[in-house]
C-alpha cells in the first residue's frame, strides 16, 4: 500500500508540473499577442460602462473609487453605482468622495456620467448581486459598446479600462478577465494560506477558463443578444456562467495576465477563509462546465497527502511537497514577472493551503446552504442556482451596516 501511495504522489506532482507549464506557456502566449496589439492601437475608443455593486462599507471602497476615477480612458466612460439600499454604509463613502471633489476643486473623475442608484427590489431567485446587475443593464446608454465590472476591493492602474477594453475588442473574443493575487501585507499565516489556494486556482482558472467578475469586461451583444440576462436571474455570481452565453454567440473568453489586481489584504480567521474558499468553489459547483476536474484536483490531492501520512510514505511526501513549493515560486514568477520575493510565506502556509483546499472542495460539494453579505441563500440543483430562504417582504433580516465589504464575484 505504501508504494502505491508514493507512486501516487509522484504522479500527482508529475500532473501539477504538468499543469504550471501549461499555465506558463498561456500567460507568455497572451503577453506576445498584446506586444502585437500595441502596434495597432484603437482609432476610435468606443463608449464604455462600468458597473460597481456595493454592499457594506469595505475599507478599500474609497482607494478604489480614487483609482477607478483616474482612469486615462480615451474615449467616453460612464460609471454606475447599485448599492443594496438607502441605508447601505457604502452609498455614504461614495457620495462623500464625489463631495470632496467637488468641494476641493481637484482633478475631476475622468468619467463622463455617474448614476448612484439604490436596489429596486429583494428577488425571489438568484443573488442580490446579480439582481444588480440586471437592473444596471436596463440602464445601460444605447451607445455603450463594452461593459466592464468592478469589485470594491480592485485597486486599479490608470490604465486598467483600455487593457479591458481592447483584449475585449479583439476578434472573437466576448469576455475578458483579470484575476487576483494576493501578497498579505502583514506576513499572516492565514494571510498566506489564502496565497497558496489562490495561486493553485490562478493556474485551474486559466486552463479551464473560469472568468473572474472583480476585473470583467463583455461586448455589449452579450447582455443584449445572449441567455446571460436569463442565467443571472438564478445565479449566484455573474462570472463563471458566462461560458455557455458566449459559445451560443460564437465568442470566446479570455485570461488576460496584464489585469491581474494585486490584493494585500490578510485579516481573515480560519473560520472565514474556510467559508470564503468553500464560496468560490461554490461558483464553479453551479455555474461552470469544469467543476469535476476542479473538485477531483481539490480532493484528490488532498486525500492522497493524507493517505501517504497515515501509510509513512514520507520521502514521497516530502518530495512531493519540495515540489509543490517549487512550483508556487514558479506560479509567482510568471503572474508577478519578477523573481520569486515570498519564499518563507509560501512555506509556511503550503500544506495548511492544501489541507483547506481539500475540505472546502468537499464543503462545495456538500452546501445546501450559504452566506453572503449577511444574507443566506438556499442552493437548489435545478436549476442550477440559489435562491434566497427569506421571503421577500423578510429579505434583509440583518442590517447592513452590520456587515462589511462590498459584493464580490468570487
Amino acid at each position: 500500500m505504501k508504494d502505491w501511495i508514493s507512486l501516487l504522489l509522484i504522479l500527482s506532482l508529475v500532473l501539477q508540473v504538468l499543469l504550471v507549464t501549461i499555465f506558463s506557456l498561456q500567460v507568455k502566449r497572451r503577453r506576445a499577442q498584446r506586444i502585437f496589439w500595441d502596434k495597432t492601437p484603437i482609432l476610435k475608443w468606443p463608449p464604455v460602462e462600468v458597473i460597481l455593486c456595493l454592499r457594506g462599507a469595505d475599507e478599500s471602497l474609497l482607494p478604489m473609487l480614487k483609482a477607478i476615477s483616474r482612469q486615462d480612458y480615451l474615449g467616453d466612460w460612464r460609471l454606475q453605482i447599485v448599492v443594496d439600499s438607502p441605508d447601505d454604509p457604502s452609498k455614504m463613502i461614495v457620495e462623500t468622495f464625489l463631495a470632496s471633489h467637488r468641494l476641493s476643486g481637484s482633478v475631476r473623475p475622468t468619467w463622463k456620467d455617474l448614476k448612484l442608484q439604490i436596489l429596486a427590489g429583494r428577488p425571489l431567485r438568484g443573488s442580490l448581486k446579480c439582481a444588480a446587475l440586471l437592473q444596471a443593464f436596463e440602464n445601460l446608454n444605447d451607445e455603450t459598446v463594452v461593459v466592464a465590472f468592478i469589485d470594491a476591493d480592485a485597486i486599479v492602474k490608470p490604465d486598467w479600462l483600455s487593457q479591458l477594453v481592447q483584449a475585449c475588442l479583439q476578434p472573437g473574443i466576448g469576455a475578458v478577465s483579470g484575476n487576483r493575487w494576493f501578497v498579505p501585507e502583514r506576513d499572516t499565516l492565514l494571510g498566506w494560506t489564502r496565497a497558496v489556494w489562490n495561486a493553485g486556482a490562478l493556474v485551474m482558472m486559466t486552463i479551464l477558463a473560469i472568468p473572474w467578475g472583480g476585473s470583467l469586461a463583455v461586448r455589449r451583444e452579450v447582455i443584449d443578444a445572449g441567455s446571460w440576462k436569463t442565467l443571472l436571474e438564478y445565479s449566484f455570481c455573474e462570472d463563471t456562467g458566462l461560458l455557455r452565453p458566449l459559445r451560443e454567440l460564437g465568442l470566446r473568453y479570455v485570461f488576460r495576465p496584464e489585469l491581474l489586481i494585486v490584493d494585500h489584504q490578510d485579516g481573515i480567521s480560519l473560520q472565514a477563509l474556510s467559508g470564503w474558499v468553500s464560496r468560490q468553489l461554490l461558483t464553479a459547483r453551479l455555474h461552470h462546465p469544469a467543476w469535476p476536474l476542479v473538485a477531483l484536483h481539490g480532493m484528490g490531492t488532498t486525500a492522497l497527502l493524507f493517505a501517504g501520512l497515515f501509510n509513512g510514505a514520507w520521502l514521497a511526501l516530502a518530495t512531493y511537497e519540495i515540489g509543490c513549493f517549487v512550483l508556487l515560486l514558479w506560479i509567482e514568477s510568471i503572474a508577478m514577472q519578477r523573481s520569486p520575493r515570498s519564499l518563507m510565506g509560501w512555506a509556511r502556509a503550503l500544506f495548511i493551503g492544501q489541507i483547506v483546499d481539500g475540505w472546502a472542495t468537499l464543503n462545495a460539494f456538500l452546501l445546501r446552504k450559504v452566506e453572503w453579505r449577511e444574507v443566506i441563500y438556499q442552493v437548489t440543483d435545478w436549476p442550477r442556482g440559489v435562491a434566497p430562504l427569506e421571503s421577500p417582504k423578510l429579505f434583509d433580516v440583518r442590517s447592513p451596516s452590520n456587515s462589511s465589504g462590498s459584493f464580490r464575484s468570487d
